[in-house]
């Protein structure tokens, strides 16, 4: 999920319908999760993470650094009980049935850049949370996730499933 942009007011009941639906193993925060440019938004960063770790206690949780939260993974190394246990970072990789997900918030530069910085091979995939847009481009191998936040248009908003088999994007309706 990207651009969740925490507290928003309907945020938190979002992610609770998002996770209680979908039971994730790991969840991706992909960017702009809440605003942290300064040291002093800390309890942000924190509260967001209290908030997902509450729903999914089961979860692996990976906070990809956005542009609007350029401090975050400072706050979440600054903070004892999630140092050890969030993985904090500006792009993370998974691997899926020797499929390459590469995915990172894109505000980095244009796909083809990215796909060039992080020596994504042709059938790699790179996923994408800066532009405002939810879509799977099957040809350039990009996969857009747009937003929770309400600041997105509804066809944007939305988030990426991968499974063991495939992935998809779901649109949140509301």
């Amino acid at each position: 999920m990207g651009n969740i942009r925490f507290p928003e007011p309907h945020v938190e009941s979002t992610l609770s319908s998002i996770i209680k639906k979908e039971e994730p193993e790991t969840i991706v925060l992909d960017g702009d999760t809440t605003q942290c440019y300064w040291d002093y938004e800390c309890p942000r960063v924190i509260d967001v993470l209290y908030v997902i770790r509450s729903i999914a206690p089961w979860a692996q949780i990976v906070y990809i650094q956005g542009d609007m939260d350029p401090h975050a993974l400072k706050c979440i190394m600054a903070e004892p009980r999630y140092r050890e246990e969030i993985i904090g970072t500006t792009m993370y990789i998974a691997e899926v049935s020797s499929v390459k997900y590469y995915i990172l918030h894109g505000h980095q530069g244009d796909v083809d850049q990215l796909r060039r910085n992080v020596g994504a091979g042709p059938w790699d995939w790179i996923i994408i949370a800066q532009q405002k847009r939810l879509e799977v481009d099957k040809l350039a191998r990009v996969i857009y996730v747009g937003g929770v936040t309400r600041e997105y248009p509804p066809e944007a908003r939305g988030y990426l499933v991968i499974t063991d088999s495939s992935h998809f994007i779901r649109q949140i309706k509301s």
